[in-house]
């Protein structure tokens, strides 16, 4: 079986490359200090590059590239510990506008003009994706009232419009919101990998009659099971990275007057970090070549895969940073950061337990 690239999938890896690949530690360090810890600029650079457009149905002029393609992309970011939020802010919100046949949204996203966030985590569903606490209701006016809370919202603090979602009379529903909308209240706080999110408050906000995505609650789930399989493609980057590092970081490290890395030990424990990685592409490789892209099947799948690739690249990063030992823990070197963003991704929509137990009940 060929594995190789196309020739549309090698252009997007190298645009990836070279746009993430301009961003050092300290570079990096000054972005995060930014006012919601990313910079807009960026984002409007990255969505003329293409790489949100890729995501997007022929419909709404986008490039109408597949999940692989997507992956693609989700892994060349990974290999170079890129900072830009575009699977949680690019990739998730585009695939959704792909199924509500929204053009004026899905245009205002790929142009970079509009930063969307999706507002779906609540504190007592745990990871589960149906709300219990937020909820919309008719108003006077033909439109609706949202109520209740939402956490964790990623980029909260520089988003231009909220994907919400709650229930209206019972069933799933999922509104666009105005972020600063009359009404909203957001507490910010920072996340493991150094960037920002929110714990938003909806008193009362009023939305128009037009707010609503006509997308069901089955529909949201094989995007989120999209976004898991896209989350697996960065951490495999990410250990490809960290491997990658801590090889050449072995080879200039001295001690006792001989490189580290001719010890049996640290050759042992890179060989093995080696396999894991050789196994988490190979499963990757077999999700995205399922038949299935919908579905109870599907989501098991996609969450068993994600459990596995999550726990190696977790293994991965600690064997990382032992072998680089304390400095391999703070933010001064790439192992660091490459690490808490694996904490990040592998616990975004569940994490290895949660999705163990799905995939247990449902294959």
């Amino acid at each position: 079986m060929n594995f190789d690239l196309s020739e549309t999938q090698r252009l997007f890896q190298s645009t990836t490359e070279r746009f993430s690949s301009a961003v050092d530690v300290a570079t990096r360090h000054s972005i995060r200090r930014l006012d919601g810890g990313y910079d807009k600029d960026r984002w409007r650079q990255l969505a003329e590059l293409g790489l949100l457009s890729i995501g997007a149905s022929a419909e709404f002029d986008g490039l109408d590239g597949s999940l692989t393609d997507l992956s693609v992309i989700a892994e060349t970011l990974g290999l170079h510990n890129a900072l830009d939020p575009w699977l949680e802010n690019g990739a998730f919100p585009i695939r959704l506008g792909n199924l509500a046949g929204d053009k004026a949204f899905t245009s205002a996203l790929l142009d970079g003009s509009q930063l969307v966030s999706v507002a779906f985590a609540e504190k007592a569903t745990r990871y589960g994706l149906m709300p219990q606490s937020t909820t919309f209701t008719s108003d006077d006016n033909s439109g609706y009232l949202l109520n209740g809370n939402k956490h964790f919202v990623q980029t909260a603090a520089l988003a231009d419009t909220l994907l919400v979602t709650g229930t209206f009379k019972g069933e799933f529903s999922i509104h666009c919101v105005a972020a600063n909308s009359d009404g909203i209240e957001t507490q910010y706080y920072r996340l493991a990998d150094g960037s920002q999110a929110g714990a938003i408050t909806f008193n009362q906000v009023k939305l128009g009659s037009d707010s609503r995505l006509d997308i069901s609650f089955e529909q949201f789930q094989d995007v989120v099971a999209e976004l898991n399989v896209l989350c697996c493609a960065e951490m495999i980057g990410l250990s490809q990275l960290l491997l990658n590092n801590t090889i050449n970081y072995v080879k200039e490290r001295k001690q006792f007057g001989v490189a580290i890395g001719s010890f049996q030990t640290i050759q042992h424990g890179l060989v093995d970090c080696y396999s894991e990685l050789e196994q988490m592409r190979s499963l990757l490789f077999k999700t995205l070549l399922s038949d299935e892209n919908t579905g109870v099947q599907w989501h098991a799948d996609t969450m068993g895969t994600k459990a596995f690739i999550g726990e190696r690249a977790d293994l991965i990063a600690r064997t990382a940073v032992q072998f680089h030992g304390a400095m391999g823990i703070t933010d001064e070197v790439d192992v660091g950061h490459a690490m808490k963003r694996i904490m990040l991704l592998s616990r975004l929509f569940g994490d290895s337990a949660n999705h163990l137990k799905y995939y247990a009940r449902n294959s």
